[in-house]
């Protein structure tokens, strides 16, 4: 089974991350919703971003950060996606990025797909930090367990908590329909389990 490799690279704004998520967690889904997440990010934790590119190549197009959730309630309404992502915005030189698509999918507990929405990355992830942002998708009635894709497809990179892990997060195969755990290596060849910072936002 093909394992993530964990790369430190000059992306890694820690700290500013942290505060991304704990500005906008607080206002950005609406007063009465529920905010369903496998993460703990918090200013305290320790968060990369990750791009699917750094382990699978000219592969990445077809792979995706996946988040298995489960509805509240039968019939709980989703209506709104958060992910934690930066398309690599250049504040100093106001450099905007080439525009490419991600991908969002919402799959059933077999994988079924739901719903699919594709969108440039440059309309969301702007930003001279990584951003916790909200997007919009027609109410989806779910009951039981779901997973919610991102496809970064090489575009952008989004916000991995690397401690915590929940065991709720995976890679997606969109090639042959497989989860993979999100397992990164770490010292030793040891592996530790990380989540997405991906969530779910709904009534």
């Amino acid at each position: 089974m093909k394992k993530m490799i964990l790369l430190i690279s000059a992306f890694c704004f820690l700290a500013l991350i942290g505060m991304a998520v704990a500005q906008n967690g607080a206002t950005s889904a609406n007063p009465g919703m529920m905010v369903l997440q496998q993460d703990t990010a918090s200013n305290n934790t320790n968060i990369s971003l990750y791009s699917a590119a750094q382990d699978w190549g000219i592969y990445a197009f077809s792979i995706g950060e996946a988040v298995k959730f489960t509805a509240p309630k039968s019939g709980w309404k989703l209506k709104k996606i958060q992910v934690l992502g930066w398309n690599g915005f250049n504040e100093t030189t106001r450099t905007v990025p080439a525009s490419g698509n991600f991908l969002i999918e919402i799959r059933d507990k077999d994988l079924n797909l739901l719903y699919r929405l594709a969108d440039t990355q440059n309309a969301y992830f702007t930003n001279p930090m990584p951003i916790l942002r909200t997007i919009d998708i027609p109410a989806l009635s779910l009951t039981g367990e779901f997973y919610i894709i991102f496809y970064d497809r090489s575009t952008m990179r989004i916000g991995v908590e690397l401690e915590n892990g929940t065991g709720n997060s995976y890679q997606y195969n969109d090639l042959n329909g497989q989860l993979i755990p999100a397992d990164f290596k770490i010292e030793n060849n040891a592996t530790s389990k990380v989540n997405w910072v991906i969530r779910a936002v709904g009534e």
